[in-house]
């Protein structure tokens, strides 16, 4: 399929499937920012609060670009809050929160992050909102969640992978527990936020109720664990680090090529094993009874990485991607991200775009992972800055004036 045949109906008069929907946020780091950046990328309008001077304190995290560490310029913040925009309101004080509820009553969903009890004890917690504005959704994401007994505990990124499985069953047998090289557990539970929030929006758009949405890092980990869970349960098999290997099964791993990069090999089942002996010209190995069945395979696991290793050697990666690929075998070579911005293949999925920044003009995001073809959404504008729109909401669309802006300003409260 052409992607101009995909697009063929697309209306032009639309954002994304979410155009009209109106979010507030209340966030902070990645797992709210991610979750508001999903319905953004998705046609809805986000207004992400941040305190005023500081903001998220990920504006400070590097790398930054062109090397400005000026709350503007990091990576990390920018790549989760494009599409918004941002005012700053002191939460802590009596008239910034006042300015959040009156922005929350104009709001279809809100989103906040912070430790559970805080958005109460700031009088912005979920009863005080619904009884301003009865049908919001009302989506918390935390650590632990809201209540259990360890609902009290911060959680960041690394907790959510140690206590969610994740850290488990990452690195090399009998080696350490490691963290997955991105922020996954963040991630996930900002995708998860996302989809529960769409959940409750459908449930709205039904019967006119609201309700409030906890989400949290471990819930999310868990989730994603696949088989981990049922298999402890009900099989007393606690799954074990293996390095690359899924399951015990093999050949299932990454190996080196003759012009030095890494392709990654996925081959444990018969047919796959049989037409790879084939492809590197041993066939004999399909019925050497150390490698002639998954289990055999499995038990002598080293042994047939030996093999496949060797043979891979003598190939460039092209050469070895496309002899498996003629063979219908699964192979991938092993990308970084400066490969990753230069393949055409994400190019033609739009998955590597341009947004114009404020300050820097246009820089490269990654793209919207799902494609809708009546309603596409896309990355419509960079990350903010730090009170970029004050006057254009606060004053705008609230009515302050001048004077009553400046005048929060002087007093910290924007």
């Amino acid at each position: 399929m052409e992607k101009s045949e995909f697009f063929a109906n697309a209306r032009p008069d639309t954002q994304g499937p979410l155009t009209g929907l109106r979010v507030l946020e209340a966030t902070n780091y990645a797992s709210g920012p991610v979750c508001g950046m999903i319905l953004s990328d998705l046609g809805a309008e986000s207004i992400k609060c941040e305190l005023p001077g500081t903001g998220d304190p990920n504006r400070f995290v590097p790398p930054f670009i062109r090397g400005q560490r000026d709350g503007e310029s990091s990576v990390v913040y920018n790549s989760m809050n494009r599409g918004k925009r941002c005012v700053t309101l002191d939460f802590r004080k009596p008239e910034g929160q006042e300015l959040f509820r009156r922005l929350a009553a104009r709001a279809d969903i809100l989103i906040e992050n912070f430790a559970p009890g805080t958005m109460d004890a700031w009088g912005l917690g979920y009863d005080a909102i619904r009884a301003i504005k009865p049908d919001i959704i009302y989506t918390s994401i935390s650590g632990f969640g809201l209540y259990g007994p360890l609902s009290h505990k911060r959680g960041f990124d690394p907790v959510g992978q140690a206590m969610g499985g994740l850290m488990s069953v990452t690195g090399e047998a009998g080696g350490r527990p490691l963290r997955a090289g991105t922020v996954i557990a963040d991630d996930m539970a900002g995708w998860q936020a996302a989809i529960g929030t769409l959940a409750a929006l459908h449930h709205r758009n039904a019967t006119g109720e609201g309700q409030r949405i906890d989400a949290c890092l471990t819930d999310s980990q868990l989730y994603a664990t696949s088989y981990g869970i049922m298999a402890a349960a009900e099989c007393d098999y606690i799954w074990q680090r293996s390095g690359n290997a899924i399951g015990g099964g093999a050949p299932m791993n990454t190996y080196r090529t003759a012009d030095d990069h890494w392709l990654c090999l996925f081959a444990p089942f018969e047919k796959q094993w049989q037409a790879l002996c084939t492809v590197m010209g041993k066939p004999e190995l399909a019925s050497d009874p150390r490698c002639q069945d998954w289990d055999a395979r499995v038990a002598n696991a080293q042994f047939v990485d030996l093999e496949v290793a060797a043979w891979i050697a003598t190939q460039t990666a092209a050469q070895a991607e496309a002899t498996l690929e003629t063979a219908d075998i699964v192979a991938a070579p092993v990308m970084d991200f400066g490969e990753i911005v230069n393949f055409p293949h994400y190019h033609a999925r739009d998955m590597i775009v341009k947004a114009e920044h404020a300050v820097h003009g246009p820089i490269t995001h990654y793209g919207v992972a799902t494609k809708h073809s009546r309603t596409p959404g896309g990355v419509r504008r960079a990350a903010p800055l730090l009170g970029e729109h004050n006057a254009e909401i606060l004053g705008g669309e609230l009515g302050l004036g001048e004077a009553d802006l400046a005048d929060l300003k002087t007093r910290k409260i924007i």
